[in-house]
């Protein structure tokens, strides 16, 4: 790579979006940056953190009781009345835990196992989306 070469990269990278442009031909390496450098923290993982760190993922995935619909959340059928569930309450498959109202329509949300309701994610009258978790789920019954 000549010297003409560089400068036509040069102008190159002025005109494009790019902060950082590396060019390595044989033993020549030319890096090109503009602007302020930002100190991005990295972090290495080892193969056996990424393994327990996917697979921690994958267990409060099948802990998390998600929104099917979106809509208004009710912990109790009723305003006044005693919710489904609390923090600590023992469900068994098919128990209700709640009710999205959407478009008029009382939809009823039941527990996928028997399990222990370890955490409500979500006031009672909240608006949600479909895909907000809603409760966590913990083990046991």
């Amino acid at each position: 790579m000549d010297l003409d070469a560089i400068f036509r990269l040069i102008e190159r990278a002025e005109q494009s979006a790019f902060t950082r442009i590396e060019v390595q031909q044989g033993d020549l390496k030319v890096v090109l940056e503009r602007g302020a450098q930002e100190s991005i923290p990295v972090t290495a993982y080892t193969p056996q953190q990424l393994l327990a760190q996917a697979e921690t993922q994958q267990q409060e995935e099948r802990n998390a009781v998600r929104a099917p619909i979106s809509g208004v959340f009710y912990l109790a059928k009723e305003p006044g009345a005693e919710p489904f569930v609390q923090a600590g309450s023992k469900v068994h498959k098919g128990d209700t835990l709640c009710i999205i109202e959407a478009m008029k329509t009382m939809n009823e949300i039941r527990a996928p196992k028997d399990c222990v309701i370890a955490g409500i994610l979500v006031s009672d009258g909240a608006t949600i989306s479909a895909g907000d978790v809603l409760f966590l789920l913990g083990e046991g019954s």
